[in-house]
């Protein structure tokens, strides 16, 4: 069996205060495109499908029809995450596994395996310690690591060892490098060797892809969402020769940072990549930036030559597009984004000359 695992998607995200629905659109699109050309047995999701537990209306449109159109290739195994969306689903647990989802929302009992052909898939969401003593109130559990350990030395015991034991799991692992966009959900980090003797262990909550060990694999976010993330890729683990094999995965458009002087860039061919520039021969004042956005739209972070550190730069519009996700439930749109950068600029003026 080839299985497909991803995660991360993030439906409903934005990046600088642009909406990205139309590029998970796409990547929706690509995905099931490539699980039909791969020949993919299972899909695993590890967790974290929607940005944000009160997702916008259109990004959960996209996450049901997405699932709906996955279901109808091959059974779907997902994770709960931070987004928390797999909890509301395993509520309906039973009717959805009619469907082929299998859904592990929250550790309510010990982890039971679902069976495929010869595969046993061992799912563990997000793992809460409060959960874990529970379900083991003779273990000695002081925290997340041994949480961890004691779940999978139940599953150690518990496996069929004629069969493949795949587990899936949302959790954050020793010798991990994290990127801009990752945003731990506290707890100690797990030691890779707590999932010794599985043969694949797939993880989420990581949006770069990278193997902490031979079998243990976080296929990273499939779409990047933030300028330290390189070429994003999807992972298939084939069970019968136990090969790990990474799919890119492409949109048409997706983030670059550009770095030179003002009039080199602008002799560059317009784009509708999300941009990161570095200005190398002047400031980033507001004049210069709506200048870049006329030729470059989708212009997210723009720093300049005196030493302006990213987040000097691009913290202001970062608070505003967080102000308007978390309050609001909607993405700043474009006209806000001026103004507030025009009245920055004019209070900042007024208080140079006060």
């Amino acid at each position: 069996m080839r299985i497909l695992h991803t995660g991360d998607l993030h439906f409903g995200a934005s990046l600088g205060g642009f909406s990205l629905l139309a590029e998970q659109e796409e990547l929706a699109g690509t995905l099931l495109s490539l699980v039909e050309r791969e020949r993919i047995g299972a899909v695993l999701l590890t967790g974290d499908l929607l940005a944000r537990t009160a997702a916008p209306a259109e990004a959960v449109s996209l996450y049901d029809r997405f699932l709906t159109a996955l279901c109808g290739k091959c059974p779907v195994y997902l994770l709960t995450g931070g987004d928390g969306s797999a909890a509301r689903l395993a509520s309906l647990s039973g009717l959805l596994r009619g469907a082929g989802l299998y859904v592990q929302g929250s550790l309510r009992e010990r982890p039971q395996p679902v069976r495929q052909a010869d595969v046993e898939f061992w799912m563990l969401p997000h793992v809460r310690t409060t959960q874990v003593r529970a379900l083991y109130p003779e273990a000695d559990i002081r925290g997340n690591s041994d949480a961890m350990r004691v779940l999978m030395d139940d599953i150690r015991a518990r496996r069929d060892p004629s069969a493949v034991t795949v587990v899936a799991a949302h959790c954050l692992v020793e010798g991990t490098v994290l990127c801009e966009s990752d945003m731990p959900e506290g707890g100690a980090r797990v030691s890779p060797s707590v999932f010794k003797g599985m043969d694949y262990v797939a993880l989420g909550q990581l949006h770069r892809a990278q193997q902490p060990a031979e079998n243990i694999r976080y296929a990273g976010a499939p779409y990047p969402y933030s300028f330290s993330e390189c070429a994003k890729t999807v992972t298939v683990f084939d069970t019968e020769s136990r090969g790990i094999t990474a799919l890119p995965v492409r949109t048409s458009r997706t983030l670059r940072a550009v770095r030179g002087r003002l009039a080199d860039i602008l002799a560059q061919q317009p784009s509708e990549d999300y941009l990161k520039i570095e200005l190398t021969d002047r400031d980033a004042g507001l004049e210069t930036r709506n200048t870049l956005r006329a030729r470059f739209p989708h212009l997210v972070t723009l720093l300049g030559q005196r030493g302006e550190t990213a987040e000097a730069s691009r913290l202001p519009v970062d608070l505003l597009a967080r102000f308007c996700e978390e309050i609001g439930g909607t993405p700043a749109e474009q006209a806000h984004t001026d103004l507030f950068l025009t009245l920055l600029r004019e209070a900042r003026e007024g208080g140079a000359g006060a």
